[in-house]
């Protein structure tokens, strides 16, 4: 050994087990940062991919510019891709409704336009069907169509090739064509809007392009059209709600700073702290204050060279799973997205705060360890370094003695007990802030309904009703899961003794009414189901409540019925001051007279839409929602599982660290015990001060975090849904409950391996533990 520095390494070799703990604190800190850093990089990546795929990869749109307005802004340098993009009025071809747009190849391609058989128009004459009209009408590339406009010019067109389907377009039976700038521009058509589409290119500062091109051009905002979804993934949007988004990311990346400050301050602190008596023995041998300040802070290097690896590499096999997972989702989520991809972010994020942290949290211990006497050391009388003047013995009329010593040592040493408590607060903090995230993507994202349909019959206006043969013969098809019908009978006037409204009639049978119960608030399901009454979406304006009559004004006569039940919401939509009333399908055919449904909605397993579409007559029009629920589980389950990971990543970490924490406590106090123990202090007793001192710790970082955590759950709360909602806060008293319960019963479980060691310990070898 060539210098004193050298004890570090040789220390390190002979109490490998002590060093682990802080090791262990190191690279779970550093892991919990690099995962959830290295997974939202992940989740705006994948959300960037899914708002390109489902809105296209455009940055602005500016309309009612010239054309020489339009070729200035192109020649930017900071423009990677622009071009013209139109709409004109629809058109019926056949009974089908056609929208028509048309554009450059270059912004057609950008905006998910995909030819896949033929070619993009050549000339004014020439256009391209989507992928669904081709089927419907047997019609090919090199096929001619014609197109009767609003002006009575009827013209006709080259099918020069085939675009893949929109889910917009299936979920609506609407069809699309496709011109090129030419075939827009020559359209006969008086309804006619065009825009200019801008694609920045990388590493642009979007924000100072857009202001820029606003003030060199005289545009006003009403001009320039913003990809709001896409550029706030991108962080690139200054929209109001998207400000608050970037706040929200602000706060909790602060919390899990914190988390991870929190974790190694607290075990490095204790680590130096135990070890007091051996730095005074440097002292006795020569030792500057200064040089046991460089050892220790050698110490934490090396601890940093061995846990910040560690917990880089466990950041990245935990973002690995969620990657691999997601794939096994869906893999359109991640179309550019390889499976084990570094997340440069989350290892320089993880790699910076463990380094810092543990540099930071060695110089507070340094100068206490540098503090102690040679004197003090030798006598082993250190406490007196620490100026600490008891002037109250442990309070026994509550408490046990050993229970009251616990508690006692639990708050002896301030610092100590800010670091511990701050570090079970914190992992309560960041759990309760975390979990603000799935109550957004329930909002953001509305998870597929279980009445949602794949396919739905109806026809092409109110009046055609579907018999119910066309049911039955479509219920025989293979791959179905579910089928439902409602008939619907609109604007009936109705009135009870409080109110008068106008109501829609809409009849449900036994899947819709099971559906139904989880939106009852009030009354019960069975009796509208029996045809006992009715059920009513809850109305501010109106306040019908359950028993109350309403009578209906049918074409027939004026008929009452009961109200059986009160829902929350439904899945029709209403106009201001109308109300939906729902029935068994008996009772809506003996008030109606209608036994014939307006809707048919299927689910299915398979895709069986030209099978159905081969049934329903050219009065009827098929939805065809298949591709559309897709998007919305795949968008859905993408974001679920990043937030749900953060959250395991979360739990996972805080449970290691409490127990980490707890043991690194008894271990620093391991000669207190075995003087304990030597002056007659029972095993069963130690095991009482040992967790009394743990649940100290645990129940006060229990209320700090719960007071701290409420406060900013509420924060962030109204910064992302009530802000964008209206929805009132609800204090998340069961999540609350379940993190609290978990923390403390983690305590107490973390407590028995410890306090179980130092009673098969002799005491000889437990007072020289330390």
């Amino acid at each position: 050994m060539k210098s004193y520095l050298g004890l570090v390494s040789e220390y390190a070799k002979v109490h490998k087990k002590k060093n682990r703990l802080t090791v262990t604190c190191i690279a779970l800190s550093v892991m919990l940062v690099a995962a959830i850093f290295g997974m939202a990089d992940m989740s705006v990546k994948a959300q960037i991919n899914e708002q390109i795929r489902k809105n296209g990869n455009y940055h602005v749109m500016l309309n009612g510019i010239s054309e020489s307005t339009a070729q200035q802004v192109s020649s930017r340098n900071d423009i990677q891709v622009s071009g013209w993009i139109a709409q004109t009025e629809s058109v019926s071809i056949q009974g089908k409704t056609f929208m028509i747009m048309g554009g450059d190849r270059d912004i057609a391609a950008q905006m998910n336009l995909t030819v896949n058989e033929g070619q993009f128009p050549a000339s004014a004459s020439e256009v391209l069907i989507d992928n669904q009209a081709q089927t419907q009408f047997g019609l090919s590339v090199g096929d001619t169509i014609d197109i009767a406009w609003s002006d009575g010019q009827t013209y006709q067109y080259v099918i020069s090739g085939i675009f893949s389907d929109f889910a917009s377009l299936k979920g609506t039976d609407t069809h699309g064509l496709f011109f090129g700038v030419e075939g827009i521009k020559g359209l006969p058509s008086a309804e006619y809007s065009e825009f200019y589409v801008l694609q920045f290119k990388n590493g642009v500062n979007i924000r100072n392009a857009i202001s820029d091109i606003k003030m060199d051009f005289a545009l006003n905002d009403t001009q320039v059209i913003e990809n709001t979804l896409l550029l706030g993934v991108m962080g690139q949007s200054d929209n109001s709600s998207m400000m608050q988004m970037y706040l929200m990311a602000g706060i909790l990346f602060i919390l899990v700073l914190m988390a991870g400050t929190f974790m190694i301050a607290s075990s490095f602190n204790m680590s130096v702290l135990e070890r007091t008596q051996f730095f005074g023995l440097l002292r006795c041998l020569g030792a500057t204050k200064k040089q046991i300040k460089r050892y220790i802070r050698l110490e934490g290097l090396r601890y940093c060279l061995i846990g910040i690896p560690v917990g880089l590499l466990a950041g990245c096999v935990v973002m690995w799973a969620v990657a691999l997972f997601l794939k096994s989702l869906d893999s359109s989520v991640f179309p550019d997205m390889p499976p084990f991809q570094i997340s440069w972010l989350g290892l320089l994020a993880g790699g910076i705060v463990g380094f810092l942290t543990v540099m930071l949290a060695s110089r507070s211990p340094a100068k206490k360890a540098a503090k102690v006497s040679p004197q003090a050391a030798v006598t082993g009388n250190i406490n007196d370094t620490n100026n600490q003047k008891i002037s109250k013995a442990s309070n026994t009329e509550w408490f046990h003695v050993d229970t009251a010593m616990g508690i006692s040592h639990a708050f002896s040493n301030k610092k100590n007990v800010v670091l511990m408590t701050g570090s079970f607060a914190t992992s309560i903090i960041l759990f309760l802030c975390f979990t603000v995230l799935i109550s957004f993507i329930n909002h953001a994202l509305k998870p597929l309904r279980p009445y949602a349909p794949d396919i739905s019959i109806m026809g092409t206006d109110n009046s055609v009703l579907i018999d119910h043969s066309l049911f039955e013969e479509v219920e025989t098809l293979p791959g179905i899961r579910n089928i439902y019908g409602r008939m619907f009978s609109y604007d009936i006037p109705a009135e009870n003794e409080q109110a008068s409204s106008t109501v829609t009639l809409i009849s449900y049978e036994e899947k819709q009414f099971e559906w139904s119960k989880e939106q009852l608030i009030d009354g019960n399901i069975a009796d509208a189901e029996n045809g006992n009454g009715v059920l009513v979406v809850y109305s501010d304006a109106l306040k019908w409540g359950v028993g109350d009559r309403i009578s209906l004004y049918l074409p027939d006569g004026v008929r009452e019925v009961t109200i059986a039940g009160i829902l929350s919401n439904s899945p029709f939509d209403t106009k201001e001051g109308m109300l939906n009333v729902i029935c068994s399908e008996q009772t809506f055919t003996s008030l109606t007279g209608i036994s014939d449904y307006t809707i048919i909605d299927i689910q299915v397993d398979e895709d069986i839409s030209e099978q159905v579409r081969s049934l329903i007559t050219p009065q009827m029009r098929l939805l065809d929602k298949q591709q559309d629920n897709r998007d919305i589980r795949t968008a859905y389950n993408s974001m679920s599982v990043f937030v749900y990971g953060f959250l395991v990543v979360i739990a996972l970490v805080a449970l290691i660290n409490i127990i980490n924490t707890v043991n690194a406590s008894v271990s620093s106090r391991m000669s207190n015990y075995g003087v304990m123990r030597a002056v007659g202090m029972s095993g069963k007793q130690l095991k009482r001060m040992v967790t009394a001192e743990a649940a100290a710790y645990a129940i006060s970082g229990s209320i700090v975090g719960c007071l701290l955590g409420i406060v900013l759950h509420r924060l962030l709360f109204q910064l992302i849904i009530a802000s964008l909602w209206g929805e009132t806060w609800q204090p998340p008293f069961s999540v609350l409950a379940i993190t609290v319960f978990a923390a403390i019963l983690t305590t107490f479980v973390a407590v028995i391996s410890p306090t179980k060691k130092i009673e098969e310990m002799s005491i000889v070898n437990v007072v020289n533990a330390g």
